[in-house]
């Protein structure tokens, strides 16, 4: 965890002459942060394959209807059958999904979400919210 600054300032207050980090603080961290992300293998596979398919309009709009409709029925309210649902959403994409650029975006899209879900976790449990 960060270690605060010291200050002699009297707008200290009662924090027993520490000066916490500000918002602004943070977000220059943020910054070093992101800028440190996009230097990760991870992310630098995820781009290159977005980029892959940006080269193919057709086939990456197919695959952003895909993920759209793949993100709402995971996020729907619980169905009896939501199994069966997500199934069939496969099977009607089964080409696509079989299409190498495909697969690679997709495991890399993975690959770099599960690494930032990890990172936010990490986080959440470093604070107590």
């Amino acid at each position: 965890m960060a270690e605060n600054k010291e200050t002699s300032d009297d707008t200290a207050g009662d924090n027993g002459g520490l000066v916490l980090y500000t918002e602004a603080d943070l977000n220059e961290h943020i910054d070093e942060f992101s800028d440190m992300l996009k230097e990760t293998q991870e992310y630098k596979d995820y781009i290159h394959m977005v980029e892959v398919l940006h080269r193919k309009p057709d086939l990456y709009d197919q695959v952003m209807v895909f993920r759209r409709d793949n993100y709402f029925l995971q996020h729907a309210p619980e169905h009896e059958d939501i199994y069966d649902r997500v199934e069939e959403l496969r099977k009607r994409n089964a080409e696509l999904l079989e299409t190498p650029e495909v697969y690679d975006f997709l495991m890399t899209e993975w690959t770099f979400f599960h690494m930032m879900q990890s990172m936010y976790d990490r986080l959440m449990s470093e604070i107590d919210f």
